[in-house]
């Protein structure tokens, strides 16, 4: 299984979803090195599923959980964006 920033993988998406379509593999996208989603086939998708569906109280461990719940805080919420300078419109705009 790889990895790849969100960022690079815009580039190159149809090269990972043909390594998830036809070989099998599995990339980890990250977003501030942190992983935010996974590219797999859809057969792999489908079979999740219906794992899931077939075992609905199963539960991730508690130190996936917190790298799950981790990677979901945005790592700019903390930090206050600038305000932009105002637009001033004109009479005639």
């Amino acid at each position: 299984m790889s990895e790849m920033p969100i960022s690079e993988a815009r580039d190159h998406i149809s090269e990972l979803v043909g390594r998830a379509r036809y070989g099998g593999e599995a990339t980890i996208l990250t977003h501030y090195g942190a992983p935010a989603a996974v590219v797999i086939s859809f057969e792999e998708y489908q079979r999740l599923k219906h794992a899931e569906a077939e075992s609905a109280s199963y539960d991730l461990p508690p130190e996936i959980m917190a790298q799950v719940e981790e990677s979901r805080r945005h790592p700019e919420c903390d930090t206050p964006r600038p305000r932009r300078a105002s637009r001033s419109r004109s009479a005639n705009g």
